[in-house]
């Protein structure tokens, strides 16, 4: 993020950029996955294609932080790009359980799982736009809201598994299928909102470098 780099790769804002660009597509997709549960093929497939082209752009990132001297700020850019890796990994892994299941019946809870995974991501999107840049203010503020629908997501499936246990309506098999499925897609949202942590801290740790050395141009 706002490491110098002064290798001949390209800035890593524009890599973290494209990271949740690309993810954004991959929630869409996944999306109409759930809209889609008897031809998955066509979904499954690109949703692969686009968690291929996320471990491409992981891969660049660790290449930019391997020509860095290590600082505190790198390692959480590091961790930043594990957090981003883990969300369209996740994507991944929903659409191809699906596609090994293939549930003859939609769940609401994963559609709900994926409009919130896509909220998630289109909002960290929204606040890497304008990094380093950010108001601490907006970024907090998007920490707030990951963390809010990070909490929706997790009722989501408790309440899921609560009332599956009590009113069972589905196979044995399908319930099984169907938690594992939406264990995933929490999990997803988790990787979310720990972006969004490890986003604030590197919008914090950069503004009070600039600040630091505001203060010694100052007293020069």
């Amino acid at each position: 993020m706002a490491v110098t780099n002064t290798s001949s790769h390209r800035p890593l804002t524009g890599i973290f950029q494209d990271h949740l660009a690309n993810s954004i597509v991959c929630a869409e997709l996944l999306g109409q996955l759930f809209l889609n549960l008897q031809e998955p093929a066509f979904h499954v497939a690109r949703i692969k294609q686009l968690e291929e082209q996320g471990d491409q752009l992981t891969a660049e990132v660790y290449d930019v932080l391997a020509s860095l001297p290590d600082s505190e700020m790198a390692q959480l850019t590091e961790q930043f790009a594990k957090y981003l890796d883990d969300i369209v990994d996740g994507m991944n892994t929903t659409a191809r359980m699906i596609d090994v299941f293939l549930p003859t019946s939609l769940e609401d809870a994963g559609r709900q799982l994926a409009d919130l995974i896509g909220a998630m991501v289109a909002r960290l999107h929204t606040e890497v736009l304008e990094y380093p840049d950010n108001r601490l203010e907006s970024v907090r503020e998007c920490r707030k809201a990951l963390k809010r629908w990070e909490e929706s997501a997790d009722t989501i499936y408790h309440e899921w598994r609560k009332d599956h246990r009590h009113h069972g309506r589905l196979s044995l098999r399908a319930e099984t299928d169907w938690d594992e499925l939406l264990g995933i897609m929490e999990q997803t949202t988790d990787a979310c909102y720990h972006a969004a942590l490890i986003l604030e801290r590197l919008a914090k740790n950069h503004l009070a470098r600039m600040n630091t050395e505001s203060g010694q141009s100052c007293t020069q």
